[in-house]
């Protein structure tokens, strides 16, 4: 199975193949490595694997959606490895499809920026670091998720429309009156 069909496939079953918009996301290495999660949605880091096993991981953290969202975040990355970002590229992740974020170049290269992704329903999202070797240092992905605004209720909505219903009534009797 190819790397990319294993990650849909871990994905969806780390996942759970649903969730809300605000459900829990996992966080999971493909190939035993000892990539790291710090902190949680919506404000995270992801440290690629750097065990010195010379393995190719990716370190992923996930979730499936099960209706449509625009997800907007800004993102930091820095590469650690002595060899430079290349050999720890880091992004987002959507069915699977790598989109790299980091800029590839030497030790130290650091590189940060904002974007909104959407999602459709039943489509996995989230992000990741891979590691090429797991030596030399590893690259660091900072993760600051802005929320969807929310949505109001029907009920809040009906209050709102006859709040405005009544403004408008009391506007127009002030001018006619």
């Amino acid at each position: 199975m190819s790397k990319t069909l294993r990650t849909v496939a871990l994905a969806a079953a780390f996942a759970g193949g649903a969730g809300d918009a605000h459900a829990t996301y996992t966080f999971y290495n493909d190939d035993g490595g000892n990539g790291t999660l710090s902190g949680s949605y919506p404000a995270f880091t992801i440290t690629g694997s750097n065990d010195g096993s010379g393995i190719d991981d990716t370190a992923f953290y996930v979730q499936t959606y099960a209706s449509p969202i625009t997800i907007s975040f800004t993102w930091q990355y820095e590469s650690l490895d002595s060899g430079g970002s290349v050999y720890d590229p880091a992004g987002w992740i959507l069915d699977g499809v790598e989109t790299q974020l980091s800029i590839d170049g030497g030790p130290g290269t650091a590189s940060s920026g904002s974007l909104s992704v959407d999602i459709g329903a039943g489509q996995t999202f989230g992000w990741y670091v891979h590691s090429f070797d797991s030596t030399g240092g590893a690259g660091v992905l900072a993760v600051d998720e802005d929320l969807p605004p929310a949505v109001p209720e029907p009920g809040d909505a009906a209050l709102m429309t006859a709040g405005l219903a009544a403004l408008l009534a009391l506007a127009k009797r002030t001018r006619n009156g």
